[in-house]
């Protein structure tokens, strides 16, 4: 009798310790439901920023993920931010198509209490809580002293080039607007024939039609503001069987543009390499630090990295 009386005190004083035991708190971010109004998913990088947001976001204790594609339209992504407000998400992540204009619906989700998040492109809304990209006016000067560079080693210091620029998006214009005015600088006007400069809009197919279009004249280096341009660019060189013309591109990431510049392309020989992986890892922290409290800078940006035959073993891991 006294030894069952000892094994049941032993149960009540084990039961009492558990109870007083505090419990493991949660993390303030938790189960957060996340809608993010992605610009596009038209390319390989975006479709990578797709692919990370949801991977990472359940791994870093988020609940529900909601990516909405904005197809490079303004009303689009408008209609999309509005649904996650009457849909009452805890924060907005955006990729703004139009910066300025999306301004009044994100004012609509300040007042309902929503934070929100830009990342790639950035936007002039008062309470943004962090915009995360990187410097898209240094990927202009990178690619212009790479191609600077490759002049005076390959082509006694002038050169004749074709823009493929992208001028729906504020950070893409920017981008081929840093090219240009570095690549002046570099080489002096006199120096620089511009065989086109042109808008290539958005698929790989309407930057083809562009090359094709001006195949005729003598070009040394086309420059692509995104991988969708430069890709478009080297198959339209390719059908082409053209000679003499290289193409390097101001944004890339992936297996695709990796492999090319591993095995020695005939055409597409250097990217400036965003990784979508980083980008989306440190908006998903930005998220948790706010929910937590936290103080989040304005603005963030990651590294960029330019890549080329010289480094590009440095990058095998993301394409192999």
């Amino acid at each position: 009798m006294k030894k069952r009386t000892l094994v049941s005190l032993l149960l009540v004083f084990v039961m009492l310790a558990a109870f007083a035991a505090p419990a493991v708190a949660e993390a303030p971010w938790a189960g957060k439901k996340l809608g993010v109004a992605h610009i596009t998913l038209y390319d390989e990088w975006c479709k990578a920023v797709y692919d990370e947001f949801m991977s990472q976001g359940p791994a870093m204790g988020f609940g529900e993920i909601n990516i909405q594609d904005g197809n490079l339209n303004a009303e689009t992504q408008q209609k999309q931010v509005e649904d996650f407000i009457t849909q009452k998400y805890d924060a907005i992540l955006i990729d703004p198509v139009n910066s300025a204009g999306i301004i009044p619906t994100l004012e609509q989700a300040g007042a309902a209490g929503i934070p929100v998040f830009a990342f790639d492109s950035g936007t002039d809304y008062k309470d943004l809580v962090t915009h995360v990209a990187w410097d898209h006016a240094e990927t202009g000067v990178l690619t212009a002293q790479w191609v600077a560079d490759y002049a005076k080693e390959n082509l006694g210091g002038k050169v004749r080039v074709g823009v493929l620029a992208m001028l729906n998006a504020v950070h893409t214009q920017v981008r081929s607007e840093s090219f240009k005015a570095t690549l002046t600088e570099l080489l002096g006007e006199e120096n620089i024939t511009w065989v086109f400069d042109q808008d290539f809009g958005e698929t790989r197919e309407s930057a083809a039609n562009i090359v094709t279009n001006n195949i005729a004249k003598p070009i040394d280096v086309i420059w692509g503001a995104v991988d969708n341009a430069a890709q478009g660019a080297a198959n339209a060189l390719e059908l082409a069987g053209a000679e003499g013309t290289i193409v390097v591109c101001a944004g890339a990431w992936g297996s695709e543009p990796f492999n090319m510049i591993n095995n020695n392309h005939k055409y597409y020989k250097m990217c400036i390499g965003v990784s979508a992986a980083n980008i989306v890892t440190l908006t998903l922290e930005s998220v948790q630090k706010h929910f937590a409290g936290e103080e989040v800078p304005r603005q963030q940006n990651i590294e960029l990295a330019v890549i080329d035959a010289t480094n590009i073993q440095d990058f095998v891991k993301y394409y192999q």
